[in-house]
């Protein structure tokens, strides 16, 4: 085990494939403590049970609680007009119809690099929220469950990132028939839904240490399968596990057809390549590479599967999409590998969201929701690189035991709160490791650069699709 505590900075292994291996990278002492500098101090973790009284924090039909919808704001616009949907396409104005006319929110920009959201009313009063305002659905309120209905590059994914701390947030961003084949799902909560909570599947690349992908297997997919192996009502019984030489594109494909899965996750590198070719780039970002080192064929995954309900988690390089520049930017030196993928990809796929989940997403009988990342993970951000154990435990709770809590169907975007929650901790671990650098107490460098890459880490994880989607309920005794 690498003296984490009393050494320098080793060198970072990210899940990011370009067609080639990635060397992992040594970082610089001068450029780090520049990138820990520069890193927003005002980032905080939010309370997100702020509901009162007696009302459950994932019931979002009550008005305790509440959905909204997050639009772009738009100055051509009189007000009560911006304090509907009305510029949205006909399927948002339907969905917002069909939630009791739901609150709609507008997005502005800010100095802040988050951005501002302002409640209109029909009276052309305008009410400026906070992601700290009280919780529900009253003009000076703010829901807790929030779907964005723009593109990363009209509304950023720091506002996803930020509003994650403390709200249930996913991003839907289709257009034509697959925006009205994902809301009519949506609406109806996917009635007649083929797919089985019972039978969940995890599909996990594994190409030996000291790749990454070794420590994605070890800690998250195989704690998962064993999560579900040990379930004491056997419920997920009929869950499958692809490892090893079974991870291949065509079982995986064959596996999702056969067993129709209620929650998909995958553990792979992410594609994020070729470096020279910036449509080919953006055509295949974040797929999952399998263990022949072939991207997944979209195009073959579409024709023999239809999601039909399932939720997808795909731990991989930008497997939910990327911006137009990556946090990470400065951390490693422009000449080395890392560096220069991380340039490329912002550089050829900008503020974007990934191909994967927009074509589950818009498929004929949808996915109800894709989790993914918009940066790559590192391996530090798996395991305590001190004691070496893993750190993915809250992740296996959203997944194994928050989305049928008490035995009842939950919210994706509730059930990942945990997830998100760590955020917090890890930001005033780092602003303490952070602060002794200047004063050169020993391992402060270190120490800062592993809770700062750990907390972006979760903040990246996105929802895209509704966060109210939650998968059918278990039904005691069916394999």
């Amino acid at each position: 085990m690498h003296d984490f505590f009393h050494a320098g900075p080793p060198a970072l292994r990210l899940n990011a494939w370009t067609g080639h291996e990635t060397a992992p990278t040594p970082l610089e002492p001068g450029p780090l403590v520049e990138w820990l500098r520069r890193q927003p101090t005002e980032q905080r973790a939010y309370q997100a049970d702020r509901v009162p009284g007696r009302v459950e924090t994932w019931d979002w039909r009550s008005p305790q609680v509440g959905w909204g919808l997050v639009l772009p704001d738009d100055d051509s616009l009189q007000p009560a007009r911006r304090a509907t949907a009305d510029d949205a396409p006909p399927a948002i104005q339907r969905l917002v119809a069909a939630r009791g006319a739901a609150p709609v929110l507008r997005w502005r920009a800010s100095d802040s690099g988050i951005g501002q959201l302002v409640r209109y009313g029909s009276d052309g009063r305008a009410w400026d929220l906070a992601l700290v305002s009280e919780t529900g659905i009253a003009p000076w309120q703010l829901p807790q469950f929030l779907l964005i209905c723009a593109p990363p590059d009209r509304i950023p994914w720091t506002f996803q990132y930020a509003a994650n701390l403390g709200r249930c947030v996913g991003r839907l961003w289709l257009q034509g028939q697959a925006l009205e084949h994902y809301v009519d799902a949506l609406i109806s909560d996917w009635a007649g839904s083929a797919c089985n909570p019972q039978t969940p599947l995890v599909w996990s690349v594994d190409h030996g240490q000291p790749d990454i992908t070794w420590l994605m297997d070890r800690a998250i997919s195989r704690k998962l399968a064993e999560a579900w192996r040990t379930d004491p009502d056997q419920d997920f019984a009929g869950a499958t596990a692809l490892w090893g030489a079974d991870a291949t594109q065509e079982q995986l494909i064959a596996a999702l057809a056969r067993t129709q899965p209620g929650l998909v996750v995958t553990t792979s590198h992410g594609m994020t390549g070729p470096m020279g070719d910036a449509q080919q780039m953006a055509a295949q970002l974040g797929v999952p590479v399998d263990v022949s080192r072939k991207v997944l064929d979209l195009t073959a995954l579409c024709e023999q599967w239809q999601p039909d309900g399932a939720i997808w988690y795909a731990h991989a390089c930008c497997s939910a999409g990327s911006d137009t520049v990556s946090a990470y930017d400065g951390l490693f030196s422009r000449g080395s590998e890392v560096g220069s993928i991380l340039a490329g990809v912002a550089a050829g796929c900008g503020a974007s969201i990934a191909p994967l989940p927009q074509r589950l997403l818009g498929a004929k009988r949808p996915l109800r929701a894709f989790i993914g990342h918009v940066e790559p993970t590192f391996d530090w951000t798996l395991r305590d690189p001190h004691t070496g154990q893993p750190l993915t435990h809250s992740l296996r709770g959203a997944l194994y035991g928050k989305l049928f809590e008490d035995g009842q169907r939950r919210p994706i975007g509730w059930a990942m709160a945990p997830v998100f929650g760590e955020v917090g901790t890890l930001l005033f671990e780092w602003k303490r490791a952070a602060a002794a650098i200047d004063a050169e107490r020993p391992r402060s460098l270190a120490k800062a650069l592993y809770y700062q890459i750990a907390a972006l880490d979760r903040q990246h994880t996105v929802i895209l699709g509704d966060p109210t989607a939650a998968l059918p309920q278990i039904k005691p005794g069916l394999p």
